[in-house]
């Protein structure tokens, strides 16, 4: 799994946030984020949801992740 900040230009909708999210590697399952208004994190599903990164960008902050429990456990990635 990878950490991943989102930074995406929202032009048509200039007032959404970009989260930070926890995402399959091929960014095709989300499985957790961090709200990007408030910096709390959400468990989506330890499964993973689907997920479309397309018209997204992202900057990469961490990779090879291997739970949830592990990333969750530093807090060391408020989504601000």
């Amino acid at each position: 799994m990878i950490v991943a900040k989102e930074i995406t230009d929202w032009d048509k909708a200039p007032n959404t946030p970009n989260h930070t999210y926890l995402l399959s590697d091929k960014k095709a399952k989300v499985y957790a984020y961090w709200n990007a208004l408030d910096g709390s994190f959400h468990v989506l599903s330890t499964k993973g949801t689907n997920f479309s990164a397309s018209r997204r960008r992202f900057d990469i902050l961490e990779k090879n992740v291997k739970s949830i429990e592990e990333i969750n456990t530093r807090g060391v990635f408020p989504g601000k």
